[in-house]
């Protein structure tokens, strides 16, 4: 059984507790053993490398090195870390925006908008059809050595909003989607996360989804 380390906090206004508590009874039916917790000391605990992989639900940047570095350490010994929307600011040093692979900017009010799926052979992407959604469009300078899985168009130009990329052993996974717990937990989106957190803990193949 894989285990996963869902840690919340940070903006109260992407509702974490209710994302993460929803999110571990997912993938509790996926067969994962789930940890939820609000306490970043956990980042600290021995026992950190032995989880495949970490979810934050957690906004508005953290500047402390010293959590920061025992993530950094067990991602590149071959932890998967997923996250989504706010988690690109779970920390604010670049060498965490580096291991997510874009930097945030600024981010537009919530609208309707179409998300294109760009990647349809990827392991997490590829029983995902275009789809619309209402969710801000974030504004971000990604690396462009990110594996893109999904684009929408923002100020006239395609930008990626959910990918994939390697950070030493570990597999990272992000998807900019969703402002609420209603659009992150619509199908697709949700479908997205969920496969992207099976793939980050080495679960790529169809069979490991049964």
């Amino acid at each position: 059984m894989k285990k996963v380390l869902i840690i919340w906090g940070g903006w109260d206004g992407h509702q974490p507790e209710v994302v993460a508590n929803h999110l571990s009874s997912l993938l509790i039916q996926s067969q994962f053993e789930t940890t939820v917790t609000s306490h970043l000391g956990v980042l600290l605990n021995d026992d950190l490398k032995d989880y495949d992989v970490i979810v934050p639900v957690w906004s508005c940047g953290i500047s402390s090195d010293i959590y920061l570095d025992c993530l950094l350490d067990v991602i590149k010994q071959g932890v998967g870390l997923a996250t989504f929307h706010g988690g690109i600011n779970w920390f604010d040093q670049p060498e965490y925006h580096k291991m997510i692979g874009a930097v945030y900017l600024d981010d537009t009010p919530p609208e309707k908008y179409k998300v294109f799926i760009r990647d349809n052979q990827h392991f997490i992407s590829n029983q995902v059809q275009d789809f619309d959604t209402v969710s801000e469009k974030y504004r971000l300078v990604v690396d462009d050595q990110v594996h893109q899985l999904a684009y929408a168009q923002v100020d006239g130009k395609h930008s990626p909003i959910c990918w994939v990329k390697p950070y030493g052993h570990g597999r990272v996974f992000y998807s900019a989607l969703a402002h609420t717990p209603e659009e992150l937990f619509k199908r697709e989106s949700i479908e997205l996360i969920l496969k992207g957190i099976h793939w980050c803990a080495g679960m790529d193949k169809e069979g490991d989804l049964l």
